[in-house]
């Protein structure tokens, strides 16, 4: 039987009645709070008493400081003094506990209680939530214009920008909502006390129900994105999502290590937040900026094919990848000596999305990268439903109307469909110059094609052949 238990927190932090009745309870089923650390409390079992629980708030305190400060340790002989025994810490919060059921309660006060709580919260609490509230909103902004104005593509074509984005959204409206709960229960609480009474109860049970509904959702939407992308093919997607958060966990288990070792050598609380923040800040930068490059640089994302060499101060492959559906030597019946070829997979559980590039270098005596060298790329979008095809292809044409860029006006035009054999075809025009670039519609699939010549009948048959749906 183990003697030792942790428990994920889902508490209010002001909710001191809560808090006192859950240890209350615990302590009567024969578990006592060791440690009530941010985000697990470590309990250790014990006979079963009758305790009571008392919570306190000092604005003071903090993780940084190396040990009680003047104020708490004059609040610790106090309580002492009164039978109450000091149990742990809780950010501003102060834990104590009695056997005694006569002993006097630490807070009479409730004015004073509901100022000193309010003083805590703004320490960190109010802080760390607003922070949340901003980085939510950030992040979740893409989504949130995506879904206003219809562009919905950038959507569509990312499992992360679709359930990222919806995470995030989430995470913004938990924290407004929790924002919005704390100053609601701080204005009933004066109103409550201008009346002679003592602080707004709050519902305890309903606010535990939503924080554990929250860290469900978030860590639902988490998985949901893993298995999106392993089941749409892109494990290197997969893969250097499960290192992050690997090394996301390590990072913030080593500054909180940080935090703790530079309090037992009773460094200041100066010297603590300085250090702490230079260490996060370093490892921030080697462990995920180092994962992303070495993710960029072995081609988790680009879907490179491994070992390259530098010519004409270019880089291409040794060993070609050979997964290609359509190439440059398929269409001009050539072998080439210098090749680069990229694939990669992308898109979510409602656009499958996959990308072909390759360049080449022309065989001739001198082999010049310019004008030398061929490009060949394509993008296939295969949407799950017919609304998302519709929003694929009118969004990838623009509605078909000129827009300027960089002081040229590009639309796209339709074309004859029958050499490509696709229902529509749209080509790509500068001005009144065509270009090499087209927008090939299928049923159930749309291909984005560029080239840097003009393709041939034979070789626009070959296109159809090799990117089309199969029958």
């Amino acid at each position: 039987m183990k003697d030792v238990k942790y428990r994920w927190n889902t508490l209010c932090l002001y909710d001191y009645r809560g808090v006192e009745e859950h240890l209350s309870a615990m302590a009567a089923r024969g578990w006592r709070l060791e440690k009530a650390g941010n985000s697990l409390w470590k309990y250790r079992r014990a006979k079963p008493a009758s305790l009571r629980y008392a919570v306190t708030y000092n604005a003071g305190a903090s993780q940084f400081n190396p040990g009680p400060t003047e104020g708490q340790e004059s609040l610790e002989e106090l309580c002492a003094a009164a039978g109450w025994e000091k149990v742990s810490d809780w950010a501003q919060a102060q834990i104590f506990s009695t056997g005694d059921p006569s002993a006097v309660p630490l807070e009479t006060d409730e004015a004073l209680r509901l100022e000193n709580i309010h003083r805590s919260m703004r320490k960190n609490f109010l802080p760390a939530n607003i922070a949340l509230l901003a980085i939510g909103l950030l992040m979740a902004s893409s989504l949130v214009y995506s879904l206003v104005s219809g562009h919905v593509l950038r959507l569509f074509e990312s499992n992360a920008h679709l359930l990222s984005g919806t995470m995030f959204l989430f995470v913004a409206l938990l924290e407004a909502y929790t924002l919005f709960h704390y100053y609601g229960w701080r204005r009933r609480s004066r109103r409550s006390i201008e009346e002679s009474g003592s602080c707004f109860p709050i519902n305890t049970r309903a606010y535990q129900r939503l924080n554990r509904t929250g860290l469900f959702l978030v860590g639902f939407l988490l998985t949901a994105y893993l298995l999106a992308e392993l089941f749409s093919g892109n494990r290197g997607m997969a893969l250097f999502y499960v290192v992050y958060l690997t090394l996301f966990v390590l990072l913030v288990f080593l500054v909180r290590r940080t935090t703790l070792q530079l309090r037992k050598w009773k460094a200041s609380k100066g010297v603590n937040m300085a250090v702490t923040l230079a260490v996060d800040v370093v490892l921030a930068f080697a462990l995920v900026g180092g994962l992303t490059f070495g993710a960029i640089r072995f081609g988790w994302f680009s879907g490179g094919s491994g070992e390259t060499y530098t010519y004409q101060n270019v880089h291409f492959d040794v060993h070609p990848r050979e997964d290609l559906p359509l190439t440059l030597s398929d269409l001009t019946g050539k072998n080439y000596r210098h090749i680069h070829r990229e694939r990669r997979r992308e898109g979510s559980f409602l656009l499958s999305k996959w990308s072909c590039r390759e360049m080449v270098l022309e065989n001739s005596r001198e082999e010049n990268v310019w004008p030398g060298s061929l490009h060949l790329s394509y993008t296939v979008y295969v949407p799950r439903f017919q609304w998302v095809y519709g929003n694929v292809v009118d969004e990838l044409l623009g509605d078909a109307a000129p827009r300027p860029s960089y002081g040229m006006a590009y639309a796209y035009l339709p074309e004859d469909p029958a050499p490509w054999g696709a229902g529509e075809v749209y080509r790509l025009w500068r001005e009144s110059e065509p270009s090499n670039s087209w927008l090939l519609c299928f049923p159930g699939r749309v291909v984005s094609l560029s080239m840097d010549w003009e393709p041939t009948a034979a070789e626009k048959a070959l296109v159809q052949s090799r990117l089309e749906p199969e029958a």
